[in-house]
C-alpha cells in the first residue's frame, strides 16, 4: 500500500509540514494576550489584529460564540463555527486558557491540506502533468502572498478555497469520464459552498453548466439548473430564522453595549457619531447599496487597482505598508519599490494568459476562467471590496497555475521551450516563497 500511494503520501506530508510551520508562526502573534486575555474577547482580538484586510471574527466567535459574520454574505458560517466554539469552551473550563487560536489552527491546517491535495490532483489527474511539474505548480500557487495567508489567517477564504477546488475536481473528473455529477452531489456542494460565502453558489452553478453543456438534452439541463433552487430555498429559510433569533439578539446586545459606554464616555460617544457619519458618506459612494456587495466604490481607479492590488499585492507583497489594513491606515494603492516586481507580475500574468489561450477548449479551464470572470465583474466592474481586494485572491488565483499547467502540457513536445518554462516557474516560485514568507514572518513576530 505504501508503494502504491507513495506519491500521494509524500505530497501530503510536504503540504502538512508547510501548513503546520505557517500556523506555528501565527500562534506567536499576540500569544499571551489572546490565550490569557485581561479584557473582553472583542477588545483582545479586534484591537490588536492587523494582517492585511482580514478580520478576527473567527477568533472572537470561537472564543465566545456570537453571530458576527454578515449574514447576507456568510449565511451559515456562524453555525458552522459553533461546534468549534463549544470545543473551545470546554477546553477553557478545563484548562483555564483560551484555546481559540489552537482550535482554528488545527482546522485551518486540515482545510489547507485539502486545498493543497486538490490542487495537486487536478494537475496530476485532470491536466495530466507528471509528478514533478504538478508539485512545482502546487508550490507556485501557494507562493502567492494572499493564498499563503489564507492557510493560517482566520478568515472564511480558507474554507471557500477547498470547496471551489473540490467543485472543479469533481466536475473535471466527470468531464474527463464523459459523465455528469449526480444531481444530489452537486446540490450538496452548492449548499455547503453557499453557506460559507453566498456568491460561491454562482461558481458551482457555472461548473454545472460547463459540465452538462452539449452532453445532456436541454430539458435535462434546465431541470438540473432548477434544482439549484433547493439549496437556495433552504438557506433562505435558515437566513430568516437567524435574522429573527440570533442576529436580533446580537444587534440588541451591541446596541446596549454602545449606549452604556457612550453614556459614561463622551469621547467614545463622539467617535461613534463620527463613525456613523463616515458610514453614511461611504454608502453615498456606492454603485450598489446592498449588504451583500458593500464597498462598491466608484471613485477608485480600476487599472491601478488591477496592477497594484489584484495581480500585485494579491500575489507579491509590497515592501511598504506590509500587511497593513486599508480600512485603517494603509493607502488603497501602494507602489512597488523596484521595477523587478512589475516584471515578475507581468511574467505571471503572461503565463496565465498564454495558458488560458492554449486551454480555451478545455472544459475544466473554461469553468475556472468563468469563475475568475465572475470575480472580476465584482471586483473590477463593480469595484466590490476594492480597497482591500487582494484578500479575495484565493477565490480566483487557481486559474494562474491551471493556465500555466496547460501551457506546460502544450510544450511537452518542445524540450527547449518546456525547460525554459519550467525554469521560469521554478524561479518565480522560489523568489515568491522567500519574499512573501520573509515579510509575513517579520510582520507577525515583530
Amino acid at each position: 500500500m505504501l508503494k502504491k500511494h507513495k506519491e500521494t503520501i509524500l505530497t501530503a506530508l510536504l503540504g502538512l509540514i508547510i501548513f503546520i510551520a505557517l500556523n506555528a508562526v501565527m500562534l506567536q502573534y499576540h500569544y499571551e494576550l489572546w490565550t490569557h486575555p485581561k479584557v473582553g474577547f472583542w477588545s483582545a482580538f479586534w484591537n490588536r489584529f492587523e494582517i492585511s484586510g482580514f478580520d478576527s471574527y473567527t477568533y472572537i466567535i470561537v472564543s465566545e460564540w456570537r453571530p458576527l459574520y454578515t449574514l447576507s454574505r456568510h449565511p451559515l458560517l456562524a453555525l458552522m463555527v459553533w461546534p468549534l466554539s463549544q470545543l473551545n469552551g470546554w477546553l477553557m473550563d478545563t484548562y483555564h486558557m483560551n484555546f481559540a487560536i489552537y482550535v482554528v489552527a488545527a482546522v485551518w491546517v486540515t482545510a489547507s491540506l485539502c486545498s493543497w491535495m486538490l490542487t495537486y490532483r487536478i494537475m496530476r489527474r485532470l491536466i495530466m502533468l507528471d509528478a514533478w511539474h504538478s508539485l512545482l505548480l502546487t508550490l507556485f500557487f501557494y507562493s502567492f502572498s494572499h493564498v499563503m495567508l489564507t492557510s493560517f489567517v482566520p478568515d472564511h477564504m480558507t474554507l471557500t478555497l477547498p470547496l471551489l477546488l473540490l467543485t472543479l475536481y469533481l466536475t473535471g473528473t466527470a468531464i474527463r469520464d464523459g459523465k455528469v455529477m449526480p444531481l444530489w452531489q452537486i446540490l450538496t456542494l452548492a449548499f455547503v459552498a453557499m453557506g460559507v460565502t453566498t456568491t460561491n453558489i454562482v461558481k458551482v452553478f457555472i461548473s454545472e453548466c460547463v459540465m452538462t453543456w452539449g452532453r445532456k438534452p436541454v430539458t435535462v439541463m434546465l431541470s438540473r439548473m432548477a434544482g439549484f433552487f433547493i439549496p437556495v430555498a433552504i438557506i433562505g429559510v435558515l437566513y430568516f430564522w437567524q435574522q429573527q433569533t440570533t442576529q436580533m439578539r446580537e444587534k440588541e446586545r451591541a446596541e446596549n453595549t454602545v449606549r452604556k459606554r457612550a453614556m459614561r464616555d463622551t469621547l467614545f460617544a463622539q467617535k461613534i457619531t463620527q463613525s456613523e457619519e463616515a458610514v453614511k458618506e461611504l454608502r453615498s459612494n456606492q454603485i450598489i447599496d446592498l449588504s451583500i456587495v458593500t464597498n462598491t466604490e466608484y471613485h477608485i481607479d480600476r487599472l491601478p487597482s488591477v496592477v497594484e492590488n489584484i495581480f500585485g499585492e494579491g500575489l507579491i507583497l509590497h515592501e511598504d505598508h506590509v500587511l497593513e489594513d486599508a480600512n485603517r491606515q494603509r493607502p488603497v494603492l501602494v507602489r512597488y519599490s523596484h521595477w523587478r516586481f512589475y516584471v515578475m507580475e507581468g511574467i505571471i500574468v503572461m503565463l496565465f494568459l498564454l495558458g488560458a489561450w492554449k486551454a480555451r477548449r478545455e472544459r475544466l479551464m473554461v469553468s475556472a476562467l468563468l469563475m475568475f470572470a465572475f470575480d472580476m465583474v465584482l471586483h473590477v466592474g463593480l469595484n466590490f471590496a476594492s480597497a482591500d481586494v487582494y484578500i479575495m485572491t484565493a477565490h480566483w488565483a487557481f486559474v494562474i497555475p491551471f493556465g500555466t499547467a496547460y501551457l506546460m502540457k502544450h510544450c511537452e513536445g518542445k524540450p527547449r521551450i518546456a525547460t525554459l518554462l519550467t525554469c521560469v516557474v521554478l524561479f518565480l516560485t522560489v523568489f515568491l516563497w522567500i519574499h512573501n514568507t520573509r515579510l509575513i514572518v517579520q510582520h507577525i513576530l515583530t
